[in-house]
């Protein structure tokens, strides 16, 4: 009778014990990255009352079973449902993680200081230190960090400091590549414009600082075709970069010093820049020589040939100057009416007894004086030789060829007729050159094709009109007209505008009215050309060319890249009169935009646990990976509390190295954690069997006890 009651006992004790097990499990129901126990018992020792014989076949007799009675039940073993995986809880944190185990399971491995332990609550933060750790007790997150190439390096897990000063910043990136996209639309007024049609490029350097290069698009002559042209680089001042100590010049970057096949358009650049105060007059002494010989004083008068050229219609060869010295009226600059008398030689003021002498000098693109070989041009003008006659004929002539005249047939007449315009009709009139004379409109215009050549008239009702007009431009208009070139050099060395000019550009200064414009040089820029048939980009530059290359490694401080610039998805279609093009940094994929020093703005783990830094310069920059642990026996671990277990004999050492997550398929899930595993349904059922398991034992030893004092009063 005292084995039943002591194998009660035994079976008391063990339901105890299971009972604080189950106790422990719902305890820590939501307990981030609990894994429950379960218990199990195993029998006692066994008294053998009469041992087992075997059958004796010559006896004709069978064998006998050992005849036991059990001592009760012990508690054999707590085994941890560590395979079983907790549902998930979404928090949104960046450092809330989850493993999400495929075939085998993994720990997060962290160190309280001392010694590696292993947990799956994958609730972490960043501590002021920088370090990932857990919430719950600072234990430093371990995992692999990364080498000077940006790879990680998978040796012996260290904590992860993924905020370190190293990399708060991340490194800029200078421009290489960009590209031109969008529609050129042949009826958008800003193409027409001198300034032409404006796009900027934002560009960095190698130490991040931000640029802005400025272009400017203009349409051609011809159908299709348009010029691109570099009108200044600013820096993040506003300050240009393309100045005289830079040693560059527009051409130089964007021009022929990049292609032969440059083709500059002269963009008027001049409302980029702002004249200093008070150099209005500079500006003039600049622009022309004074002289005062005490008596008279005269002005001496610098032009380029090609701007001569362009106005009188004279051959002088490229490059040459011709060098004007006329007379001024003090204070009052030139006075072409006072001027009897045509070039070159004695001119006569108009004043009694008053005479100046003008001159005209000729000179070489080496600047050697040539006036010898013009001296009969020179003391005899004609047109297109110094002098330009201008009739109605040849105004009609140029307005047809310029596209400003467009003629109608009349019936049963030989020629074609229109009606001029009032700036036209202006035109004509200042052929009279008195206003006494003029003629009010509508004038009308015909136009006769014969095998003499074309013939223009002019009718005002049926009267003809303008026939014997004339009036003669000789160099004297010129310059009253048209515009003498000061360099950029002379221009920044006199402080004339706030912000110095770059230095190739040119300046042109206009002597009658003291106007100036600042234009791109003719080295500066390219064609573009486009197909007549579907708008796409023919070449730019030169046949086969669809980029250029904007030379910024010319400048020798080493800062910049040259940047390519392609133009093959630039187009020139109709677009309701909107032209869209416009620059963009990098190529198709984003890849050599430039970028300016990153400020760290955001952390994030991937799925195989790599922890990346975040830039506001769009940077993203790998800062370290987190190492996961794995166990042959990951029951075999030892829980010490605090969610964390350590490694015993039966678990499987750690190698001091670890694996990647997502080795097996595994993955580590953000903004998410592991719940407990508990299953509150399976432990209320062992928590109703281990109640009845222990009732059941108090019975026996309650009925033992009940039989033992029957026993005891049979003495009575």
């Amino acid at each position: 009778m005292m084995r039943a009651l002591f194998s009660s006992v035994a079976g008391l004790k063990s339901h105890q014990t299971k009972m604080d097990v189950i106790g422990n499990n719902i305890a820590n129901v939501n307990t981030v990255g609990f894994k429950s126990s379960r218990t199990t018992f195993s029998t006692m020792m066994y008294q053998t009352t009469s041992g087992a014989s075997g059958a004796n076949a010559a006896l004709g007799t069978g064998g006998v079973n050992a005849k036991q009675i059990g001592l009760g039940a012990n508690f054999a073993s707590t085994m941890v449902t560590v395979s079983t995986g907790g549902a998930p809880e979404t928090t949104g944190g960046a450092f809330d993680l989850k493993i999400s185990d495929t075939s085998s399971t993994s720990f997060f491995i962290v160190n309280n200081g001392s010694e590696n332990l292993f947990t799956r609550a994958g609730a972490f933060y960043v501590d002021g230190a920088g370090n990932l750790c857990m919430e719950s007790t600072g234990y430093t997150v371990m995992g692999w960090q990364v080498d000077a190439n940006g790879n990680i390096k998978k040796d012996t897990v260290s904590p992860l400091k993924i905020m370190s000063d190293s990399n708060q910043t991340s490194q800029p990136e200078y421009t290489s590549k960009a590209r031109c996209n969008g529609i050129l639309d042949d009826n958008s007024a800003n193409v027409s414009m001198d300034t032409g049609y404006n796009m900027n490029l934002i560009l960095y350097d190698n130490l991040g600082y931000a640029y802005t290069a400025k272009f400017a698009v203009q349409i051609g002559s011809q159908d299709g075709q348009y010029t691109v042209n570099l009108t200044d680089i600013l820096d993040s001042n506003g300050e240009s970069i393309i100045t005289e100590e830079s040693g560059l010049g527009l051409g130089d970057l964007f021009g022929t010093g990049s292609s032969t096949n440059a083709q500059g358009s002269k963009v008027d650049i001049t409302d980029n820049y702002t004249m200093a105060s008070g150099m209005a007059n500079i500006l003039k002494n600049l622009a022309t020589q004074t002289q005062n010989d005490g008596t008279n004083t005269t002005r001496t008068y610098v032009f380029k040939s090609e701007a001569v050229n362009e106005y009188l219609g004279t051959k002088l060869p490229e490059g040459y100057t011709v060098k004007y010295t006329a007379p001024i009226t003090t204070g009052a600059g030139i006075d072409p009416n006072s001027l009897t008398q045509g070039l070159p030689g004695t001119l006569s003021s108009g004043g009694p007894g008053v005479t100046y002498n003008t001159q005209v000098k000729i000179y070489n693109a080496s600047g050697a004086d040539v006036t010898a070989d013009y001296t009969d041009a020179l003391a005899n003008p004609t047109d297109n030789n110094f002098i330009k006659i201008v009739t109605p004929q040849s105004l009609a002539e140029g307005w047809y060829d310029n596209g400003r005249l467009s003629f109608e047939a009349v019936d049963g007449a030989d020629y074609m007729e229109t009606t001029l315009t009032d700036p036209q009709l202006s035109e004509l009139n200042a052929l009279l050159g008195t206003t006494e004379t003029a003629i009010e409109g509508p004038v009308k215009i015909r136009r006769t094709v014969t095998d003499a050549g074309v013939q223009y008239t002019f009718y005002k009702d049926t009267t003809q009109v303008f026939g014997a007009a004339e009036k003669r431009y000789d160099l004297l208009d010129y310059i009253d007209k048209s515009y003498v070139e000061v360099t950029a050099t002379d221009v920044n060395s006199n402080n004339i505008f706030t912000t110095d000019l770059p230095k190739d550009v040119e300046l042109q200064y206009s002597v009658g009215d003291g106007s100036y414009k600042i234009v791109t040089p003719s080295t500066d820029g390219f064609n573009i050309q486009f197909s007549t048939v579907d708008g796409s980009l023919t070449y730019i530059g030169a046949d086969g060319s669809t980029s250029q290359v904007l030379q910024l490694s010319k400048f020798t401080n080493g800062n910049f890249s040259d940047i390519e610039i392609d133009f093959t998805n630039l187009k020139n279609l109709a677009n309701s009169g909107s032209s869209t093009a416009a620059m963009v940094g990098g190529d198709a994929d984003g890849d050599g935009k430039g970028k300016k020093i990153g400020k760290l703005s955001g952390l994030s783990v991937d799925g195989s646990g790599k922890i990346f830094g975040t830039y506001d310069n769009g940077n993203t920059v790998l800062l370290g990976q987190i190492a996961v642990a794995r166990f042959a026996n990951a029951s075999g671990l030892e829980s010490i509390g605090d969610n964390c277990f350590r490694t015993t004999l039966n678990s499987g050492e750690f190698d001091g190295i670890g694996v990647e997550i997502d080795g097996d398929g595994s993955s580590i899930s953000t903004g998410q954690l592991e719940m407990s595993n508990v299953d509150l349904a399976t432990e209320f059922t062992q928590m109703i069997t281990t109640q009845r398991g222990y009732q059941a034992n108090s019975r026996v030893i309650t009925t033992s006890d009940s039989i033992l004092e029957e026993l005891i009063n049979l003495k009575r």
